[in-house]
């Protein structure tokens, strides 16, 4: 009842990140962090949605990038209770939802940012995309050495929009440590509401572990003036936990673990039933492309499945047969 009669505040991001416990972030996904599967993990306890990487000088010149790349609704972003920092008491938060581009022209980052900003509650500059075409078109991690051109695009997006709205950047860690230190240092004098940092570096797989201690020497070099996402291996609620501690950061960002199970962040160690019976209704209400729809319900349903049973699901061909095979083992979706 509590939750019915008290409207959620509208909080932006940093202040999100910086006045409450326990945020919790999921990272923009290309292809996969499409609408339905944001409004999905708003109700399993993350506080924080991103839109996938998009190109920002597609987005800016093509209407129909805009319509494909982007849709909202109210009431995705979710609302929580919130513990704040001090002990204080509980409070009712809207969720965010945060909007990623991937840019190397300031004026044309600018340009995207001021047609999507009415529409979301930040924009994020993404310095970390590892892909080799993202650094031949230097963009993502090819920006990662080239803080003073980060400075550029930063400024041009907040002289656009005004300087109190949210402008942050996510990177990966250097090998040189020192480097790290100056784009978050550089970032911050250019305005950046908050930084996300991804603790491998632009060589590493997934396959290695990620780097707790350079994400916490990223958290010390901002030195408290803007708060720091710690991103990386966390597959569950007890890893975003170490994660806040070891780091000192102040949200957890999960990625991979969050296609597995959605509902990580409110501790269940595999995807619930209800999770993939509300993440097919979701799918089915706002519209989502059977491909994309099949593998979401894979990755959920991966740890359930024998090897037989994979075989199997991976053999349906459509939204039909998935939901009948579902309600065959016990899920309901009336």
């Amino acid at each position: 009842m509590e939750d019915a009669v008290i409207e959620p505040e509208i909080i932006a991001p940093q202040e999100m990140l910086r006045t409450f416990e326990g945020i919790n972030v999921a990272a923009p996904l290309v292809r996969y962090s499409k609408l339905p599967f944001r409004h999905l993990v708003s109700l399993y306890d993350v506080h924080i949605t991103h839109v996938p990487m998009t190109l920002a000088a597609e987005f800016s010149r093509s209407l129909q990038a805009r319509h494909s790349d982007f849709t909202t609704t109210r009431e995705e972003r979710g609302a929580f209770w919130l513990t704040e920092r001090n002990k204080g008491p509980r409070r009712r938060v809207r969720g965010a939802l945060v909007m990623q581009f991937a840019a190397n022209d300031p004026k044309v980052f600018a340009d995207a940012a001021q047609l999507i900003h009415p529409h979301v509650d930040g924009i994020d500059l993404n310095l970390g995309c590892p892909q080799r075409w993202a650094y031949s078109e230097k963009i993502g991690c090819w920006l990662l050495r080239q803080p003073d051109h980060v400075r550029d695009l930063v400024r041009a997006a907040k002289d656009r929009l005004g300087w109190n709205y949210p402008i942050s950047v996510k990177i990966r860690v250097d090998p040189e440590l020192e480097r790290t230190e100056r784009l978050v240092q550089t970032a911050i004098h250019a305005g950046v509401s908050h930084v996300t940092v991804h603790g491998r570096t632009r060589h590493q797989p997934s396959s290695d572990p990620v780097s707790l201690p350079s994400i916490r020497f990223a958290v010390e070099a901002a030195k408290g003036e803007v708060p720091i996402v710690a991103n990386g291996d966390a597959w569950s609620t007890r890893e975003a936990e170490q994660i806040r501690t070891i780091t000192g950061a102040q949200g957890v960002m999960s990625a991979r673990g969050l296609l597995a199970n959605p509902a990580l962040f409110s501790g269940y160690e595999q995807t619930p039933s209800s999770a993939v019976e509300h993440f097919v209704r979701l799918s089915t209400d706002y519209g989502m492309l059977f491909p994309l729809f099949h593998r979401h319900l894979a990755y959920m349903l991966e740890s359930r499945f024998s090897r037989s049973e994979k075989l199997l699901f991976n053999s349906l061909a459509s939204h039909a047969s998935v939901v009948d095979h579902l309600e065959s083992r016990g899920f309901q979706f009336m």
